[in-house]
């Protein structure tokens, strides 16, 4: 399993490798052989953080544990963290909801409030941000990660995606406060044609879009996406 973090064009990947295997290391002498730093404590990690962020390369770097949900832990501590959650909403005619922020084709999505469930957060962001309500949540779909600094604070965001249906009329209305310019529907082929403007973080999601049938998810599907996320 690998989670991927992006911070600008750069990448942080967090991968649960088996250390079980006793091949993965034959290519290493005994005397060269370090044990996962994660087994030691937090310290490696934050100074090879420190470096990337003080340095324009390289671009990627990873940190590997057998148990990727303690590296996540592990990981965020060096973080402001924050929550939030948004939603892939499709209408009856198979279009998904865009909005442009800044410009940029993004997903509907915004921080959690106190004790909201990603679920909660996820239905009231559309609603304010588009316009529309009647929504029902279809399915959980993976989260994205990125990384961003605020008031000199770097802060990792954690976002919950969820596949939403929409079977009304309402017009969409973008919320400007929030520096949405446009609210529209757009079809597969306006959607592949937006993956490349749109944020690293969401492109994987643009995808999914672009791939899935047009019939409700089978099982083989959702793992189909699941792959496209984590590998």
């Amino acid at each position: 399993m690998e989670i991927k973090i992006y911070y600008n064009e750069r990448t942080i990947i967090l991968k649960e490798t088996d250390y079980s295997d006793n091949n993965l290391y034959d290519d290493y002498e005994d005397e060269d052989y370090d044990e996962p730093f994660t087994h030691k404590c937090n310290t490696r990690m934050n100074n090879i953080l420190d470096i990337f962020f003080a340095n324009k390369n390289p671009d990627t770097i990873s940190f590997e544990h057998d148990i990727v949900e303690k590296l996540l832990n592990d990981f965020k501590s060096y973080f402001k963290y924050i929550e939030a959650a948004g939603g892939l909403v499709i209408n009856p005619e198979n279009k998904l909801l865009i909005i442009t922020r800044h410009d940029i084709p993004d997903l509907p999505k915004g921080k959690a409030e106190e004790s909201e469930t990603p679920e909660i957060t996820a239905l009231r962001e559309v609603e304010e941000e588009c316009g529309i309500s009647d929504l029902q949540i279809v399915q959980t779909l993976e989260p994205s990660y990125h990384i961003y600094i605020h008031k000199d604070k770097k802060v990792l965001k954690k976002t919950h995606w969820f596949e939403m249906s929409y079977s009304g009329n309402e017009t969409p209305v973008p919320q400007t406060v929030e520096g949405i310019s446009e609210v529209k529907w757009c079809d597969k082929p306006e959607v592949k044609s937006l993956t490349d403007k749109t944020y690293r973080n969401l492109k994987t999601h643009f995808e999914w879009f672009v791939n899935k049938k047009s019939e409700l998810l089978t099982n083989s599907s959702v793992c189909f996406y699941n792959t496209l996320i984590i590998r």
